[in-house]
């Protein structure tokens, strides 16, 4: 039962949000991510985007481009009443949220990223792997193949678990092998555990 103190005190912290700049991650259309800084650089408000070297092939020629490394996403610093100008901006898809609040994340969460990009250390964004998670091994002799991760040997050792005619079967996978099963996928799984048909 929420007394008159709960309420004054609810009350305080919406009000220091309110007042006080914090980060927030932006969640953007495809291919979206630079042209979304420009117009939000363009209203004045604070942004960052964390961007890596990467080369493009084309058939006649090779260029080294600049790539966000976290697609999809965008960070800006503003005011929980700003939150408005960020979702109309175009090629904004909706500002990420926790609980049904917008998530805040930690000044020096973003201070480590933009201190570790500027000594030049070599960053790869890796989808989110956890144990009980369906993936799906991407290259070599099993691609294709989709099992359940079981345990973490090390931060590039994974074992996953393979289901096959009522045996199961463990094998031992390097995390750069790994993406997450999508919704889509998962809904063809059926009785195909090793992969789908080609």
């Amino acid at each position: 039962m929420k007394t008159d103190t709960d309420e004054k005190v609810m009350m305080n912290c919406i009000e220091l949000l309110n007042d006080s700049l914090h980060w927030y991650a932006v969640y953007t259309k495809p291919r979206h991510e630079k042209k979304i800084v420009e117009l939000l650089t363009d209203r004045g408000i604070e942004n960052y985007l964390p961007l890596v070297s990467g080369i493009h092939e084309w058939s006649d020629r090779k260029q080294i481009v600049l790539e966000p490394l976290i697609r999809g996403y965008v960070f800006v610093r503003i005011l929980l009443n700003q939150t408005l100008y960020v979702r109309e901006t175009h090629g904004v898809v909706h500002i990420v949220t926790f609980k049904k609040q917008f998530a805040t994340i930690p000044d020096f969460q973003i201070d480590a990223l933009k201190r570790v990009l500027a000594c030049g250390v070599e960053l790869s964004a890796k989808d989110y792997l956890q144990i009980g998670k369906m993936v799906e091994i991407t290259a070599g002799p099993m691609k294709g193949v989709i099992g359940k991760i079981q345990r973490i040997e090390n931060e590039d050792k994974f074992i996953i678990a393979l289901d096959a005619v009522q045996a199961a079967f463990e094998v031992q996978v390097n995390s750069d092998l790994l993406k997450p099963v999508s919704v889509q996928k998962k809904k063809k799984l059926f009785t195909l555990p090793l992969g789908f048909p080609s």
